[in-house]
């Protein structure tokens, strides 16, 4: 059974003592923690501390630390520039982005995109931290304002990559080493005009087979398929 994780983006620890309120916890308590069960905090940057609970209260879980370490960064970056599509389905590109293990996420308004902005990034990042714990991901990826279309093309990175459901090559070959950008348009599609543009911003369309994928799955596999090529 895998350790319960705990997010603290700034430990305060008293010797070897911590103590946990609020959120953090209410999933302990949620998850039934107990005395002397062992856990991990970690911070998002790749801090992780090694914890044993040693009170579970109302308001509050006490623990001593056992130990420290530091995730370093992996030896890729890989950007999702994620058009803006409909709530559920973004959140769902977003979560499965920090699973596979994106490190930056630049959600963008494409032409066809029918949803507008909104204040929904207090959300994306509490998205992040459960995506984070549930896949032991110990440093969080970069989440970005919502750009336009013209800012997301001037993303800097090695590999410039559009998945297009028309017109669009192998995957292999377009990878020229990290970091790897790789844009997903609306549910929609992207308009001609857009695929005419990223063309000439020095992107390779590829094509992930020939069946239609939603917005959220192309996120989803494009990204699996990219850190599976980048080893």
């Amino acid at each position: 059974m895998a350790l319960k994780s705990v997010y603290l983006p700034d430990p305060s620890i008293d010797g070897d003592l911590i103590r946990i309120s609020g959120d953090e916890h209410h999933h302990l308590a949620v998850g039934r923690a107990a005395v002397n069960e062992a856990f991990e905090i970690f911070d998002g940057k790749g801090g992780v501390w090694s914890a044993v609970i040693t009170t579970v209260g109302r308001r509050e879980t006490s623990a001593r630390i056992t130990g420290r370490r530091v995730v370093d960064p992996g030896a890729h970056d890989v950007i999702l520039g994620q058009a803006l599509i409909r709530a559920a389905a973004f959140e769902l590109a977003l979560e499965k982005a920090v699973e596979i293990g994106v490190t930056r996420i630049v959600p963008f308004v494409a032409g066809r995109s029918n949803v507008a902005a909104g204040k929904r990034t207090e959300r994306w990042n509490r998205l992040i931290v459960e995506a984070a714990k549930q896949s032991k991901h110990y440093r969080f990826p970069v989440l970005d304002e919502v750009a336009s279309f013209e800012q997301v093309l001037r993303t800097e990175a090695r590999s410039r990559i559009v998945l297009a459901e028309r017109g669009g090559g192998p995957l292999k070959p377009a990878i020229k080493g990290s970091p790897v950008l790789y844009l997903v348009g609306p549910e929609g599609g992207w308009t001609d005009e857009e695929l005419k543009t990223v063309c000439q911003n020095g992107f390779t369309l590829v094509s992930l087979g020939g069946a239609i994928l939603k917005s959220e799955t192309a996120a989803i596999v494009g990204g699996a398929l990219i850190r599976y090529e980048l080893g």
